[in-house]
């Protein structure tokens, strides 16, 4: 499901949820998203205080397609692990991908502060979240977002361009390295009034620049110069 540290118990006491999770899992795990969901709705019917029932439940459902049931599942996913970052990071992506802008910025705001704040260090050591999934012509993108900048090239967005199979052709990352903040005045021709972000196409070794900015960029500037790029640039594949 993306993110780990589950609290709290995951299943219910007897035998049969247990035996019907796992195998809701493997089924699941082989792409057979209508059958997985048959199964843990028959969990969650017979045995509700099964908790991750709901939450598997709401990726298999976003396996079929059906956005409306996944939401509605993962909206009660949150509510029984309240502490979890899991079930926020997938509804700010399926928003996203529904388009429901102020329910995504909202979720997104809960997320961030549920990572700020949180004591258990299984999930302050997470950093990173699936933000977005989408295609631009024959590529599919699959877009994170980090909490935190750190190091010298920290990223707060990288977007990997995945070709048919699977395989990643090259990222797109949203940067701002030490390096660009020792240079932001020369770059931008004045004293920055913020800190200095780039957005690069990286592949292999290389990074080259699309766009340089003084503050930070909201996602929603982001990801149209992306897909601009990936766009103007042939689909070829990450040297090794």
């Amino acid at each position: 499901m993306g993110l780990a540290g589950w609290p709290g118990a995951a299943r219910a006491d007897t035998a049969w949820a247990k035996t019907t999770f796992d195998q809701a899992g493997k089924l699941s795990g082989a792409g057979h998203y209508a059958e997985a969901l048959a199964l843990y709705e028959q969990i969650i019917a017979r045995e509700p205080t099964a908790k991750l029932s709901y939450c598997q439940a709401g990726a298999a459902a976003a396996g079929t397609g059906d956005l409306a049931k996944s939401i509605g599942y993962y909206q009660t996913c949150r509510k029984l692990f309240p502490e979890a970052l899991t079930p926020r990071a997938e509804l700010v992506k399926l928003y996203q991908v529904q388009g429901d802008l102020a329910n995504r910025d909202r979720e997104r705001s809960e997320l961030l502060a549920l990572h700020r704040k949180t004591r258990n260090p299984q999930t302050k050591a997470i950093d990173h979240y699936t933000r977005d999934i989408f295609a631009v012509g024959n590529v599919s993108v699959v877009a994170w977002e980090y909490f935190n900048l750190t190091g010298d090239w920290p990223s707060r967005y990288r977007f990997f361009v995945l070709d048919a199979d699977g395989r990643q052709l090259y990222s797109i990352g949203l940067n701002s390295a030490a390096a660009a903040q020792a240079k932001a005045a020369a770059l931008l021709g004045h004293k920055p009034r913020g800190r200095v972000f780039h957005l690069d196409i990286e592949q292999g070794n290389t990074a080259t620049n699309i766009k340089l900015f003084e503050g930070e960029p909201d996602y929603d500037t982001v990801r149209p110069l992306v897909v601009d790029a990936i766009r103007r640039r042939p689909a070829t594949k990450t040297t090794p």
